[in-house]
């Protein structure tokens, strides 16, 4: 199955976790580790509707900005 491509130059604001992970720059597989019961305060925060995995955009972000590590606060 094809990966969802960017539309019209723009992540999608909900992505599974193929994508997810391409947003994020890391393999699915370290994405469904973080997803782990032991390492669940450690990854981004998901949505499960129907045993369906789904991030959304915003929490990708904020986990990444919580990962932020040197420079300056402005």
């Amino acid at each position: 199955m094809q990966h969802q491509e960017l539309q019209n130059g723009a992540w999608p604001d909900n992505m599974r976790p193929p994508e997810a992970a391409r947003y994020l720059r890391i393999s699915v597989s370290k994405l469904a580790k973080l997803r782990m019961r032991r390492n669940r305060n450690s990854g981004p925060r998901y949505v499960k509707l129907t045993g369906v995995v789904i991030y959304r955009r915003e929490d990708l972000d904020a986990w990444l900005s919580t990962h932020t590590v040197g420079g300056l606060d402005v």
